[in-house]
């Protein structure tokens, strides 16, 4: 089976699974199903990727400690729990940051895409904006409330900044590899973002379904970019912009 098609099968099939044992109201192993799939994709990527990467190993290894915790404590409210596992997700996804950092030349992108820098960055404010006048007013059943609200404020920063990097990286390099890179990272950042909405906004399981359904097909995305990373160096979805003189 083809990697793409392997993907969509995988990614559809992990979903409804998940789903189905969702509706007939077995929530821990459907969300045990969910949360062990960043473990299970972490083992293949130590196992089958050859030339691993040290930040994408650190960002799935965290990642998956966190979820494990999760599955460990899962529907139990306690706060050590919340800031450990909170903590461990904005360490992820640093170290998945810097990951696209190193393919990121910021001279290269301040000299030929100014502009998209620009909006972006005004884009980015504006969600900032609005990330802190959804969290702001949030009261967490918690003697920890300053401190939680600071958490999800740097937590969804992190992942903005995570998306926009993504971007540039895309629209300086314009290969195959770092598309699917940044379409891993608008699906997971957009599967984060709309948790947002579904725990503080709107509690509509719908958009906790098309979340799932979102960070699944990102995370085995992000996987599916490692395979191919090595063999498209030369591989161009568009015709790079040439240097200014």
């Amino acid at each position: 089976m083809p990697r793409p098609t392997w993907f969509v099968f995988t990614a559809i099939t992990l979903f409804l699974l998940v789903i189905t044992l969702d509706v007939f109201e077995f929530d821990l192993i459907s969300s045990t199903l969910e949360l062990a799939l960043v473990p299970v994709v972490t083992v293949l990527y130590l196992l089958l990727v050859k030339n691993r990467s040290k930040c994408l190993s650190i960002f799935f290894i965290l990642y998956s400690i966190t979820d494990i915790i999760n599955i460990l404590d899962f529907n139990a409210i306690s706060d050590w729990a919340y800031f450990v596992c909170n903590t461990l997700y904005i360490g992820a996804y640093f170290f998945l940051m810097l990951y696209i950092i190193k393919s990121l030349s910021f001279k290269l992108v301040f000299k030929n895409f100014l502009l998209d820098f620009v909006v972006l960055i005004l884009i980015d404010l504006y969600m900032v904006y609005v990330l802190i006048s959804m969290i702001k007013p949030l009261d967490f059943e918690s003697n920890q409330l300053v401190s939680m609200q600071l958490i999800e404020l740097v937590y969804n920063l992190i992942i903005i900044i995570v998306l926009s990097l993504s971007f540039l990286n895309f629209v300086q390099n314009a290969v195959k590899k770092y598309f699917l890179l940044f379409v891993s990272c608008v699906l997971i950042t957009f599967s984060e973002l709309m948790l947002i909405g579904y725990y503080y906004i709107v509690e509509d399981i719908r958009i906790s379904y098309a979340s799932s359904f979102l960070f699944i097909c990102g995370i085995i995305m992000l996987l599916f970019h490692t395979f191919i990373v090595d063999k498209v160096k030369t591989e161009h979805i568009v015709s790079p912009i040439s240097p200014k003189t």
